[in-house]
């Protein structure tokens, strides 16, 4: 986006003269592959009493929690991210001979799982469905500390800014002088979540890669 304005003398102050202005518009954007991720998994039982959801749930989720462990999850990675007991909404049944069924209570609970490498998710799922868990929300990538890539986007941005810029100026026989106003903005993609299939031994998951993106709007003085 390229905006050449000129400033009016009869709004200008006193102190200040004339000042024709481009505007360029820059961005940026580097691609690089997550190095972490966010697992939500859990287990959803079902039965016609309360308790006896919660104890079934409660056996399958501990299994679970356990196999974890056993594949090399520490307890501080896990946390209980949502516990419910509801009932199963029932289809209304009309008419003189219509059956009035029982209940069914559901009980859920889930766990968000973080991994710092994330070629470990696939073995984290094989070991948290083989162990009873039935219930897989989300998998998640992002980057621990995404400072470096916004800096490169942003450099990126501020070049494609001052090539933009000179392309303007020489088409339009114009001279840039100094840069009056910089303003940026990050803002990174997240890879796209990532389906998977739970047919055994192994659940395949590809992390593939981020985009992060900057943007900066540059002011330049023509001279």
């Amino acid at each position: 986006m390229l905006l050449l304005s000129l400033a009016g003398p009869a709004m200008a102050a006193a102190d200040e003269k004339e000042i024709s202005k481009l505007r360029v518009e820059g961005e940026g954007k580097v691609r690089v592959a997550p190095d972490m991720a966010t697992i939500v998994l859990g287990v959803e039982s079902r039965s016609t009493k309360a308790a006896e959801a919660v104890e079934e749930n409660a056996r399958l989720m501990n299994q679970t929690i356990n196999a974890l462990i056993e594949a090399g999850i520490s307890e501080s990675q896990m946390q209980t991210s949502r516990f419910s007991l509801t009932t199963v909404p029932q289809d209304e049944k009309l008419g003189a001979d219509a059956i009035e069924q029982p209940l069914v209570f559901l009980a859920t609970n889930q766990v968000t799982v973080k991994l710092d490498k994330t070629e470990d998710v696939g073995r984290v799922l094989d070991a948290a469905v083989g162990a009873g868990s039935n219930s897989i929300q989300e998998v998640r990538f992002d980057l621990k500390d995404p400072a470096p890539q916004n800096d490169e986007a942003m450099a990126l941005a501020i070049k494609d800014g001052q090539r933009k810029a000179q392309v303007a100026a020489s088409a339009a026989g114009l001279e840039l002088g100094r840069i009056l106003e910089v303003t940026v903005g990050y803002g990174y993609v997240m890879a796209a979540q990532r389906s998977y299939s739970l047919a055994m031994p192994a659940i395949p998951i590809q992390p593939g890669e981020m985009e992060v993106s900057a943007s900066v709007s540059l002011v330049y003085e023509i001279l």
